[in-house]
């Protein structure tokens, strides 16, 4: 490919308006993560051939590599506006769209999509994942199943309907479908997460500690992971090691108002006040993502006060 591209820059320096050695060289460079070279000589050529669908398309998806959304789109836009029944523009346009969280707007250009190519396992997961995000379970669902079923090794897709069924309370067939992502693919570190937290919903302890470790050998940074095990250790009286664990999630994530929060009950159940206390006062500073109202933690912290004046007293 090096040798392509070195090739096709050769034509055009010596030749300029050489047009189709230039697309050429825009897409290997495309190919190969070049992007902004590439995106100069997208921009030069529909430059001059504004309605050349395909060009806006390729500057799209630069545009999108680059983490450009909003330009990605116009470009997507801007390729449809001259060809509007191009399924690849739609299908582009609709991904970029989930990124903006415009689902509807995504669900109108994936249809379009399936009906151009009836049975794109592609299309079929992000019509399901759109509805699995509209909170819609039974038409993810649908849709997912018909993606696995098109394509048994999509592990994404096999992984969102496993979510579904557990959502839908079909239980058997979630664990059945996280066991084969994980078989599929075994540094699937969320499948592991997802199985641990059916497992200790229904009390099978031993299996979720199993698949919390497994979770935390695959992603050490996985707070979710952490913080359930730990629950699960403090519930079975382990404090110590329920404490340690605690304590690497807020090294990963020091401002997780909720690892504060359960760190601070660890040490309450220890009956150490000073980092108690310490404890709630964090998670008071990092009340942005706590899972319970500030205002039982601030109730805490007046009756653990008041708990230590009373030893004062004493």
């Amino acid at each position: 490919m090096d040798d392509r591209i070195e090739e096709l820059q050769n034509i055009v320096k010596n030749d300029p308006t050489n047009f189709q050695a230039m697309r050429e060289l825009a897409v290997a460079l495309l190919d190969i993560g070049e992007n902004e070279e590439a995106l100069k000589n997208l921009f030069y050529l529909v430059g001059i051939f504004p309605e050349d669908a395909r060009l806006h398309y390729n500057i799209g998806i630069i545009w999108e590599k680059l983490k450009y959304v909003d330009k990605a789109i116009d470009s997507y836009l801007n390729a449809l506006n001259v060809n509007p029944n191009e399924p690849d523009f739609q299908y582009n346009l609709a991904c970029a769209y989930i990124q903006k969280k415009e689902y509807d707007k995504a669900l109108d250009l994936f249809e379009k999509v399936l009906e151009a190519i009836e049975n794109d396992s592609n299309t079929l997961f992000n019509i399901g994942y759109i509805y699995s995000k509209k909170n819609d379970t039974n038409k993810a669902i649908e849709y997912l199943e018909k993606a696995v079923e098109l394509n048994e090794k999509d592990t994404i897709a096999r992984f969102y309907l496993s979510f579904e069924y557990k959502r839908n309370g079909e239980i058997e067939k979630a664990i059945e479908g996280y066991q084969k992502v994980i078989e599929d693919t075994p540094d699937y570190s969320w499948a592991y997460f997802n199985l641990a937290a059916i497992y200790w919903e229904r009390g099978e302890e031993e299996e979720a500690v199993d698949a919390l470790q497994k979770t935390i050998e695959i992603n050490p940074k996985d707070i979710d992971a952490m913080t359930l095990y730990a629950q699960i250790l403090a519930s079975k009286g382990e404090h110590i090691p329920a404490m340690e664990t605690l304590q690497k999630a807020l090294e990963v994530n020091p401002t997780n108002g909720n690892t504060c929060y359960y760190l601070a009950e660890i040490f309450n159940k220890l009956e150490d006040d000073t980092s108690y206390e310490k404890y709630l006062k964090l998670t008071l500073q990092n009340h942005t993502n706590l899972s319970i109202p500030a205002k039982y933690v601030k109730k805490e912290i007046e009756t653990l006060h008041k708990k230590m004046q009373a030893k004062r007293d004493l």
